[in-house]
């Protein structure tokens, strides 16, 4: 339903169409296209003809404002110039231009909000004198184009079910036999059947996240699986803030099942990473101090964990952030005792003490000179 038909069956009037005026010069799509490399402008493309990602479209002036969903929500704004493409910003982390692909997703909304008919078909003269309903059906349209399809079905359900005329007059345009509808309102009366338990499952059209995938496992007693799993995943990639302990906690959990085999696998894990310098970051220090925090607590694994921690620290001594974010956790070097300048530590704990001995086989104490008897 188009915002003309839903004025016209709201206010009753005939439908007329007037072009929204404007005194700018309108950018096209090539002009979009120029701005950003091809694979920038077919994702904000994406963005906007097959995600619906852009949100709720304001204008001051020849300014335009929306939200945009990618990675995260994004404040984008674009400002139509007199000559040239427009001028874009977007809070987003792009670092490779002024135009991203958020940027890219408002323009082509714009495009259909405003329209990209050339100049000549628009009234150059604005404020001509319209009557009300032309004017109401420029203020319905605007609003329209800068409403979601989910607020609008929302609003208009909601406007039918308050106002029985206009429901009576949608469902005659609709051609709906308002007596057919009331009598399925009826519900039907079928005997209890008992609840089934069934795996999780996520929304239509959502995957499931790495802790879903891992709860199935685990429920399907599939638990040698949950190995190969994490490891088919990015371990620095940045995951929400409801599921910062995900990979510690489901590598804690994959060492229940395969707990030589979840070490080793951290362990090279987590040395290919610091291998590379440019994955030397905060975020990889602290998924390598809550992993092996994680797999401390296991008694099977606490001794190698603290060992393979304290060669980290040892050789990679001049990384203060590392060294830092480990000792926070409860790890410290340790120091084999060859290097201690001590003697060993005896390894048992009855241990014999060295033989004596015996007083026989001492030399014999020489006597000392007797002092002279007094007469």
């Amino acid at each position: 339903m188009d915002a003309a038909l839903l004025c016209g069956l709201l206010i009753g009037e005939p439908i007329i169409f007037i072009a929204m005026p404007t005194a700018l010069r309108m950018f096209t799509e090539n002009d979009l296209a120029a701005l950003v490399p091809r694979k920038i402008f077919d994702r904000g493309a994406a963005y906007y003809y097959e995600e619906d990602a852009v949100g709720r479209i304001r204008q001051e002036g020849n300014v335009f404002t929306a939200m945009v969903r990618g990675t995260d929500t994004y404040r984008v704004s674009l400002k139509i110039r007199a000559a040239g493409p427009p001028k874009m910003a977007c809070d987003c982390p792009y670092e490779h231009g002024d135009v991203c692909k958020h940027g890219i997703a408002l323009g082509l909304a714009v495009l259909d909000l405003v329209g990209d008919e050339p100049d000549s078909a628009k009234p150059d003269v604005l404020g001509a004198p319209i009557s009300k309903v032309e004017k109401a059906l420029h203020v319905l349209q605007g609003a329209w184009n800068r409403t979601s399809d989910k607020e609008k079905l929302n609003f208009l359900r909601q406007l039918l079910a308050q106002k029985p005329k206009q429901l009576r007059r949608f469902l005659a345009y609709f051609e709906f036999d308002e007596q057919a509808l009331a009598v399925r309102l009826v519900p039907a009366v079928h005997p209890a059947k008992p609840r089934t338990q069934f795996a999780q499952r996520s929304a239509p059209g959502r995957a499931l996240t790495l802790f879903e995938q891992a709860q199935q496992l685990v429920k399907q007693q599939q638990g040698p699986d949950l190995l190969p799993l994490l490891l088919s995943v990015n371990w620095l990639q940045e995951p929400p803030v409801h599921d910062s302990h995900t990979l510690p906690f489901l590598l804690s959990e994959a060492a229940r099942f395969q707990p030589e085999a979840t070490f080793d696998a951290v362990m090279e894990r987590f040395e290919s990473l610091l291998e590379n310098k440019s994955l030397r970051t905060h975020l990889l220090y602290g998924r390598l101090t809550s992993c092996l925090k994680s797999l401390a607590l296991l008694p099977v694994l606490s001794a190698q964990v603290q060992l393979f921690a304290s060669e980290l620290m040892q050789q990679y001594r001049l990384l203060r952030a590392l060294r830092s974010s480990l000792e926070q956790a409860g790890f410290t070097i340790i120091v084999p005792e060859e290097f201690t300048g001590l003697p060993p530590k005896p390894r048992k704990r009855n241990a014999v003490a060295p033989a004596v001995a015996p007083a026989a086989a001492l030399p014999p104490k020489r006597r000392g000179r007797q002092p002279k008897k007094k007469f």
